[in-house]
């Protein structure tokens, strides 16, 4: 239904629609981004070859100038040596490329690793930038990193990290051995939450890969497994509260209240491409609803001829993105941008009987 009460009819009108729900996003989800900025400047470090010899990296900083003021974005990225353009994977972490002190994070960057060495070996570039740098994961910074030179915008962290992939996006755009028309934006977790966010509001991006995102991402604010400890608004209430608006924390425990469900985010990247990657055993980042989300989804990337530009794919396990939702990220980006028939399928359903409770259908006409 358009806000006017009627139903959509045609893809004019779902360019006009697109857009209204965005806005509702943006009004009750995310809070509201800046723009991107007017000017940045770009200053990279020498180029590292890498063991092996088969990748550079190349470490730069964007400098975002507003009213006066700069903030700095840190950001590496690792490039295929042969001369020529690549697509990019861009990814926000807690750390750049280098090796963490601290064990709790080694499981990450040894996946990240396997999947940087994998994607480089595909003829991709893979570029990582600090979340912190953007806005810090902490209550009550709001006024640090770049997200404080614009102080009269309330997005939450969650938004902010996600605007930072447009920035990145500005830089990259300058890079000769980078085809900006060919840009995935991934994250696990809290990080596939913004890189959805990210692909919703940068249409640059051709490619959302959000990893076991759950609430506030790809799964249901409202659909549960049974048996599960549900995910809800309220679990980030007194912990990540600077993730969100505070419109949206006022929906805990009133998730059925909202106008939407985390399909209308993944619908928003239609006819662009969509991989929602996701542990089968991920329970708090609620799979059963993230899969009923995809089938309501899928019904509006159909409608727009995109149906094989949205896929799914399930791996055993827990919370984390791995090797393997790695290589199903690039087997997918692979199809879409090289027309390589992948070796996986993106529609397999983990929950046979699941179906979502909607009362609409795609309208008949084009």
């Amino acid at each position: 239904m358009t806000h006017t009460g009627s139903q959509v009819k045609s893809r004019d009108q779902w360019v006009k629609q697109r857009e209204y729900l965005k806005a509702m996003l943006t009004y009750y989800q995310y809070g509201q981004m800046p723009p991107r900025p007017k000017k940045i400047t770009v200053k990279q470090a020498a180029p590292r070859n890498l063991p092996g010899g088969k990748a550079t990296q190349i470490d730069f900083v964007i400098t975002v100038h507003r009213a006066g003021k700069t903030a700095d974005l840190r950001c590496a990225l690792v490039r295929p040596k042969p001369a020529g353009k690549f697509p990019v994977i861009i990814k926000y972490g807690f750390r750049l490329l280098a090796k963490p002190d601290n064990k709790r994070y080694a499981k990450h960057y040894i996946n990240d690793q396997a999947g940087i060495t994998e994607a480089i070996a595909r003829g991709y570039v893979v570029c990582k930038f600090l979340r912190s740098d953007i806005a810090a994961d902490t209550p009550g910074k709001r006024s640090e990193g770049v997200i404080g030179l614009y102080p009269e915008y309330d997005c939450g962290a969650i938004a902010a990290w996600a605007w930072g992939y447009q920035i990145v996006i500005d830089a990259l755009g300058e890079m000769e051995f980078v085809d900006i028309d060919k840009v995935v934006a991934t994250g696990h977790s809290r990080g596939g939450k913004s890189a959805l966010c990210a692909a919703i509001y940068d249409d640059r991006i051709a490619i959302a890969a959000p990893n076991s995102s759950g609430t506030g991402g790809t799964g249901s604010l409202r659909y549960f497994e049974k048996g599960q400890r549900p995910q809800r608004i309220a679990a980030h209430i007194g912990k990540f509260d600077h993730w969100w608006p505070k419109r949206f924390l006022q929906f805990a425990g009133k998730e059925k209240k909202l106008p939407f469900d985390a399909h209308f985010a993944k619908a928003l990247i239609a006819p662009r491409g969509l991989i929602n990657t996701h542990a089968t055993e991920d329970y708090w980042a609620n799979p059963y609803g993230t899969q009923l989300t995809h089938q309501a989804a899928k019904i509006v990337f159909d409608w727009l001829g995109a149906g094989d530009r949205i896929g799914i794919h399930w791996r055993p396990g827990g919370h984390a993105q791995t090797i393997e939702d790695w290589r199903a990220l690039l087997d997918f980006s692979d199809a879409i941008f090289f027309k390589k028939k992948p070796a996986r399928k993106f529609d397999k359903m983990h929950y046979k009987t699941a179906k979502p409770e909607i009362n609409w259908q795609a309208p008949e006409g084009k």
